[in-house]
């Protein structure tokens, strides 16, 4: 998924895209590789015409009065295109500018394209005060595009802390020097008691929010160069043959391109969320810097390495080719290269996310809705209210009836409700503090009952479900058969009336509470792997349905075996068609991943815990660095979610979605146990400690589990590279 989630941001990328393709092909990149690039390059006027400077820029001044959001979009094409030349630059500097003030005269020539401009994110510059203005003196190091602008933004060191100014650059003197990127040249900039007038002072811009936008954009180009390395590679992986294969078939490979597009989309999330961020508090409001302070940090925190990291796995999945100077690889693995410097002390970002998550707090996720949305927020709002009148002892069968406890699901089970109306619904409830009734594992199932079940099975089972009076548990898996789960030999034997069914299933959760169970059987063994499997609703107290907790390595029996000998399941017990059970399990279980990904386990530390975890101790630089990506990690698996929601939401296909999601959520959760425990030095081996070690002991223990139910990683690695990227799937 791209930044762009909106139809009409949509529309803008494709827009750019498709000037990106005409104007920067492949030779033209090669070419830059060896030869100067032209001052203003050659495809300036058709951006300009485009109105893609001016994009972000007021009205007033020329521009299309835009915000951050747009040009992020706008920069990360770019990106993906590796475009030459410094346009990338030039934008950040007037967006510094407009910060300031958005009628900034300066800002005209930016927004028709007739200046360029330059800006430094550090530098070594020092300014006294003399008369109405600033006195320059210093060295400004690698400021990209410096020699082609007429005018640079620059931070410089004075007593009262670090001011933006705009210079002339025929006031400075300007060295080139060679570029590791030769597409983005660099020059010193050095100053010798220049002066610069009160105007050309940016007092108005906090450098909380200069550091905070130039850091978004620069991560919004390093999510395009990720896409690009990971749709390149998936690509090559779908045509490269070795030992008479594609290479996208071994799983080594696939794996290695999956990891690439879960990295790309945590970092797009995060840089998504910090342009929103920034949008969101006005220019004149510096003082309310922590709103986009932390998701600024965690965007930088996560973009720079997605860029680098994918840039280096698509040299390695191309192989030798990829290590020659003549293909693209080279080019975009020099930018990321450059793209990265240009943050400044990698290590800077990571620490302001751990420094704002524990003092004034991480950003909260909250989705934008449109202000014609009022109304039916304030009429949920009512009917939440009016449930919550209810006694207690009646309210969660009102709950039920009224279709709260899942409103996707078509009336009179859900309310029909509109994704749009899902949100708000699930907002109200959290505000007016009424709780809903906790499906459990029957959330799995419930849509699998609505989609596939008779009107007797839906009265059945629905009502009591919804109203929490009904557990139930999955019976999928079997000791011979748990990712592979159309390898389950659980054995169905038609008789009068129904089924006889032996078989053994394994890591059932709950199913010493539950009363009923999801049950996938064989009836049909010569059939193909996937088919001639039915999907059963088995009644827990059937004779000869025998569970037997299993004890995990926690101590504890969160699991179960679950034999069943020679039991009788009816006919009307049989959910969907007999032998088409799969199609039916499918739903379940996109529900399930839909499930794990976007919450948090009881028995897994969540962000909240390990932040307030972080408050309570001393850590030194290293941990400190080491817990910040943590949190930047655990944040943007949250947007992530949040982000796939929305797509599921509206019609898109969530099994690859949910599946990045579990996978990212679950190594994060057991990174923070890890951290915790690896905090108490010597101690962390005492296995009666106290409350607080011997939690995160427990969280460390529990969650192993994590990343091997609902699908291992490795499982979720070949859905995503084979579902969301197109590799070929295994033989």
């Amino acid at each position: 998924m791209p930044i762009a989630i909106l139809s009409e941001h949509n529309d803008l990328a494709d827009s750019v895209r498709n000037l990106v393709k005409r104007v920067a092909p492949s030779e033209v990149l090669h070419e830059a590789l060896e030869t100067p690039i032209a001052n203003p390059p050659t495809y300036w006027r058709a951006a300009a015409e485009q109105g893609l400077q001016g994009l972000h820029l007021s009205e007033n001044v020329g521009g299309q009065g835009f915000g951050i959001l747009e040009l992020a979009i706008v920069l990360a094409e770019f990106g993906y295109g590796a475009v030459p030349g410094p346009f990338v630059p030039s934008a950040i500097a007037s967006a510094l500018i407009s910060a300031n003030d958005p009628q900034d005269k300066l800002l005209e020539g930016l927004a028709s394209g007739e200046t360029i401009a330059a800006y430094a994110i550090d530098s070594g510059l020092t300014a006294t005060r003399q008369g109405g203005g600033l006195v320059i003196r210093g060295e400004v190091r690698a400021v990209p595009a410096a020699a082609q602008a007429s005018l640079l933004v620059l931070p410089v060191s004075i007593d009262s802390g670090e001011e933006w100014i705009v210079l002339d650059a025929d006031q400075v003197e300007i060295e080139p020097v060679k570029s590791v990127d030769p597409l983005r040249p660099l020059a010193h900039v050095r100053a010798n008691a220049v002066e610069v007038a009160d105007d050309r002072v940016l007092s108005n811009l906090s450098r909380t929010r200069a550091r905070a936008m130039m850091s978004t954009l620069l991560s919004a180009e390093c999510i395009g160069v990720a896409r690009w390395a990971t749709d390149t590679a998936s690509e090559y992986a779908k045509i490269r043959e070795q030992f008479g294969r594609p290479i996208g078939q071994f799983q080594a490979i696939k794996h290695k391109c999956a990891g690439m597009i879960a990295e790309t989309e945590r970092a797009t999330a995060a840089v998504w969320d910090a342009a929103r961020a920034i949008d969101e508090v006005p220019e004149a409001a510096n003082g309310d810097d922590a709103a986009y302070e932390f998701a600024a940090a965690v965007a930088a925190t996560l973009a720079p390495v997605a860029a680098q990291h994918c840039a280096q796995d698509c040299i390695q999945v191309h192989g030798g080719i990829g290590f020659t100077w003549e293909h693209d690889t080279n080019v975009y693995y020099r930018r990321a290269i450059v793209l990265a410097a240009c943050f400044g002390r990698a290590a800077d970002y990571p620490q302001q996310v751990i420094d704002v998550a524990t003092t004034t707090g991480m950003r909260s996720i909250d989705i934008d809705l449109d202000p014609d949305t009022e109304k039916l927020r304030e009429e949920i709002r009512a009917e939440v209210a009016a449930l919550k009148a209810i006694p207690r002892e009646e309210r969660n069968t009102a709950i039920a009836e009224g279709g709260w406890v899942q409103p996707h699901l078509p009336t009179p089970w859900g309310r029909a409700a509109s994704p749009i109306e899902q949100i708000i619904i699930a907002q109200e409830f959290s505000t007016g503090a009424v709780k809903r009734p906790q499906m459990g594992i029957a959330a799995w199932i419930i849509p699998s009952i609505v989609a596939y079940g008779t009107d007797s099975q839906q009265q059945r089972f629905l009502p009591p479900t919804f109203r929490g009076e009904m557990i139930w548990c999955q019976l999928f898996s079997e000791p011979g058969a748990g990712s592979d789960l159309a390898s389950l030999t659980t054995k169905a034997t038609k008789v009068d009336g129904g089924w006889r069914i032996t078989g053994q299933k394994i890591w059932t959760t709950g199913a010493q509470f539950s009363q009923w169970g999801a049950l996938l059987a064989r009836t049909n063994p010569s059939a193909p792997k996937h088919g001639g499997i039915t999907y059963f609703l088995l009644d827990m107290a059937s004779e000869g349905v025998e569970v037997k907790p299993l004890r995990e390595l926690t101590g504890n029996a969160m699991f179960n075996t679950v034999f069943i000998d020679d039991v009788f399941v009816p006919d009307e017990m049989v959910l969907g068609e007999v032998d088409r059970g799969w199609e039916v399990s499918r739903n379940t279980l996109t529900n399930e991943r839909v499930s794990i990904g976007s919450s948090e386990p009881p028995f897994l530390a969540s962000l909240d815990q390990f932040v307030e975890f972080l408050k309570n101790g001393h850590f030194d630089q290293i941990e400190q660095n080491e817990a910040g990506r943590l949190i930047a990690e655990g944040h943007a698996a949250k947007l992530l979610n949040m982000r796939s929601t929305l797509l599921t939401l509206a019609g898109g296909d969530p099994m690859p979605a949910a599946a990045i999601s579990k996978l990212l959520s679950m190594k994060t959760g057991q990174g923070y146990a890890e951290f915790g425990v690896s905090s108490f030095g010597t101690d962390a081996a005492i296995g009666d400690l106290g409350e607080l070690s011997g939690k995160w002991s427990e969280y460390l223990l529990a969650g192993r589990a994590t990343t091997i139910y609902g699908g291992t990683s490795e499982v979720q690695l070949n859905i995503i590279a084979e579902r969301l990227l197109g590799l070929p799937r295994d033989p």
